[in-house]
């Protein structure tokens, strides 16, 4: 009896002490409710693997939702979130336009959001928007394709999502870069920022005869699809690829002369920083209305810098 009576005392205490850790994590701990546009991308991964690592060092509980590139999913994920009552939202949107009821929604339940990487469209209800300014980095990538080309040629232009805040910003950075230059827009399509899509694409592009002799592509991955394709024709020595991200194996093409540039977007910055402004809401801090961290070029004359 006095075995059992031992036992009880010992699974109270430990009932207790599980208890007492939750009730100090509902009434200390900041819990931060994330909702990505995708995690099937690589900068993407990288931005939320940064999160996950400063949440752990702040000490802050973080939930991070994979949107799945629906605009409709997100909006429901943030539901989710305020039905959670979590102090902080951070959407990383998909979709320019379809995106901003969940910023309504949020603004409604009184909880604060703001969006990471790309913007939505009703941006002046958000407390906030960490990330980079797109059209920079389009005409970054405009700048490099004039340096190394001249002011003349055939341009083949791979998007992102129509309508996602990159994909405009992005190609509106690239078409102020090139005016008052002859380089041409010859054709244009998204491929969803996915490195298949692009493959696919410029193969198609290629076995209709299209003529251009760059390809700037709105992100990496799309950049080493159609990289892929060309040289899978045997063509890499007549079409120049430029790309926007600065992943690793983009830098490895660069290296390897394969790839011509890329535009250098601090994925991890972005992601640590969207923690430490969480933290700063949550706190009742005030931060200002966009937090810019800006882009830089990337070709083979300063890979070594990154």
């Amino acid at each position: 009896m006095r075995k059992i009576t031992s036992f009880i005392l010992v699974l109270l205490m430990a009932v207790t002490a599980v208890f007492a850790e939750g009730q100090k994590e509902g009434s200390d701990t900041i819990r931060v409710g994330a909702t990505m546009q995708g995690m099937n991308d690589t900068y993407i991964r990288i931005v939320t693997g940064a999160m996950e690592e400063r949440a752990k060092e702040l000490g802050v509980k973080l939930s991070i939702l994979d949107g799945e590139a629906k605009a409709e999913k997100q909006v429901a994920q943030v539901e989710n979130l305020i039905a959670q009552n979590v102090d902080v939202i951070i959407m990383n949107p998909i979709s320019l336009d379809g995106c901003a009821p969940a910023v309504d929604k949020a603004v409604k339940a009184g909880i604060p959001i703001f969006t990471l990487v790309s913007v939505v469209k009703n941006q002046d209800k958000c407390v906030t928007y960490v990330g980079s300014d797109a059209p920079e980095s389009g005409k970054i990538q405009g700048e490099m394709i004039i340096a190394d080309n001249g002011k003349s040629g055939k341009v083949a232009l791979i998007q992102g999502p129509i309508g996602h805040d990159a994909q405009i910003g992005r190609k509106e950075g690239l078409m102020d870069a090139f005016a008052g230059t002859d380089l041409e827009v010859v054709v244009e399509q998204t491929a969803n920022w996915q490195r298949a899509e692009a493959l696919d694409l410029m193969e198609n592009w290629l076995q209709a005869g299209q003529n251009f002799d760059i390809v700037a592509a709105q992100n990496d991955n799309m950049a080493m699809g159609a990289l892929m394709a060309i040289e899978n024709a045997g063509l890499s020595d007549k079409i120049k690829v430029y790309g926007i991200d600065a992943t690793t194996d983009a830098k490895s093409a660069i290296a390897d002369d394969r790839l011509m540039g890329t535009v250098f977007q601090d994925a991890a910055g972005q992601g640590r920083m969207s923690i430490d402004v969480a933290v700063k809401i949550a706190n009742g801090e005030s931060v200002d209305d966009y937090i810019f961290i800006p882009y830089l070029p990337v070709n083979k004359d300063n890979l070594s810098d990154f």
